[in-house]
């Protein structure tokens, strides 16, 4: 359903001039009119009807409802009538058929371009009612000089083509944007590819401060150089799968900028000879790992970073019987490469135990890390048998563990079931 208002009728016009004969006069403070507003943020209909209601209020109403848009379909019925659709294309907004276009008739589009703050333009294959990503390429090459949506602040943007790499592709207001990637194309076009699209994020918008990758190239091999963003803060990379050497590469051209927190879904490192070109993220604080330990081992190996502080493992991508030991050789590197800086540790999925003195080496190394400096621990632990020998009954003990601000351990499975908490923190056995 579009969210164009249309021409009020008779009715709703009078009903309009009479209620903006004697407007209330908290309508006029804009404080007023923003809370307003926020209370309906999930009713577009009723923002909708705002927008007829009062002269007073229709502007912020169809800002804030074009502000809530987050598809192109919208706009295409604003486009000027010389352009038209390629009616013989499969899919319905594929090709815009380009006709001599004058300034002026550009005015209303661009009346509600401004409004929008985010976009889905994602191609969606097996949907021909769905907005094609190529619709707003072709805008941005029909208005090579013209930020098409001069407030856009998110983006979500399939990276298909780039005709002209010397053309405008992205607002200068964006902060946030989203890449996917189909692997369609034969390597080394879009290798090519990806290098010209994230070289024009780079000019285009220079304030970008999260770029998510949801896809990438098989091989971005060619004209990749460090691209050194302003206010570049938060990178996610999780293209499934993560190819040997594209991860390489992304270290290579974003470490250049000073990225305070980064998410990574692994599948492997690289080749391990292929080592680091330049520092790897050299300001990273909070990295978060879908992966084994093993995957953050080797990463945070390679971590130029002094500063890491939080380190999340968000799921547990190999079955190893060796896990426990892989842990804790993740907490004795962290309190050797860390120590007085590291604050916080989290393990987001349930972690198997099947032997005792396994258990103990890694309770030691956790208490390494607590002493090396560390407030905050998750971990949920998973026995496999019922009763704790004396020695993991001492380690466990609540008084062993004050430095812990966040700390909580429970247990079920053992034969005197008990549990203590420090803290808002999570710490369970089980």
């Amino acid at each position: 359903m579009s969210i164009i208002p249309k021409e009020p009728t008779s009715h709703l016009s009078s009903l309009a001039n009479h209620a903006c004969v004697t407007p209330n006069r908290a309508l006029y403070i804009t404080d007023v009119l923003e809370m307003i507003l926020d209370e309906l943020v999930n009713d577009k209909r009723s923002i909708s009807h705002l927008a007829f209601t009062c002269k007073t209020i229709a502007e912020p109403a169809l800002d804030r409802l074009w502000a809530l848009n987050d598809s192109l379909e919208p706009f295409i019925s604003l486009l000027p009538k010389e352009l038209t659709l390629d009616e013989s294309s499969f899919f319905q907004y594929d090709h815009l058929m380009v006709s001599s276009v004058l300034p002026e008739n550009w005015a209303t589009f661009d009346n509600y371009a401004r409004r929008a703050r985010r976009l889905y333009v994602k191609t969606v294959t097996m949907n021909p009612h769905r907005v094609y990503s190529s619709i707003y390429k072709q805008l941005t090459d029909i208005r090579p000089n013209v930020e098409l949506f001069p407030n856009l602040t998110t983006l979500a943007f399939h990276a298909k083509s780039v005709s002209n790499p010397h053309l405008r592709m992205f607002p200068s207001s964006l902060r946030s944007v989203t890449f996917s990637w189909t692997n369609t194309m034969a390597p080394q076009i879009e290798t090519v590819l990806w290098s010209l699209v994230m070289n024009r994020l780079f000019l285009d918008a220079p304030l970008i401060e999260h770029i998510h990758f949801e896809g990438s190239p098989k091989e971005p091999l060619q004209s990749l150089t460090p691209l050194p963003f302003q206010q570049l803060q938060k990178i996610a990379i999780k293209p499934s799968p993560l190819c040997p050497n594209v991860l390489h590469k992304y270290c290579h051209a974003l470490s250049a900028s000073t990225v305070w927190e980064l998410d990574l879904r692994f599948v492997r490192w690289p080749d391990p000879r292929l080592q680091p070109i330049s520092p790897v993220f050299p300001s990273l604080r909070k990295l978060t790992i879908d992966g084994s330990p093993t995957h953050a081992i080797e990463f945070i190996r390679l971590l130029s970073s002094p500063v890491l502080q939080e380190l999340a493992i968000a799921s547990q991508s190999e079955r190893s019987g060796d896990i426990l030991n892989q842990y804790t050789q993740l907490l004795m590197l962290l309190a050797d490469k860390y120590r007085g800086v590291f604050r916080t540790f989290k393990i987001q999925h349930p972690l198997p135990c099947h032997d005792q003195p396994d258990l103990e080496s890694f309770l030691h190394a956790v208490r390494t890390l607590a002493d090396a400096g560390v407030d905050t621990l998750q971990l949920n632990l998973i026995l496999g048998w019922r009763d704790l020998t004396p020695e993991v009954h001492d380690m466990i003990d609540p008084l062993k563990w004050t430095s812990l601000r966040h700390f909580k351990i429970s247990s079920r499975r053992v034969s005197a079931p008990w549990s203590w908490t420090t803290g808002n923190g999570l710490f369970q056995v089980g």
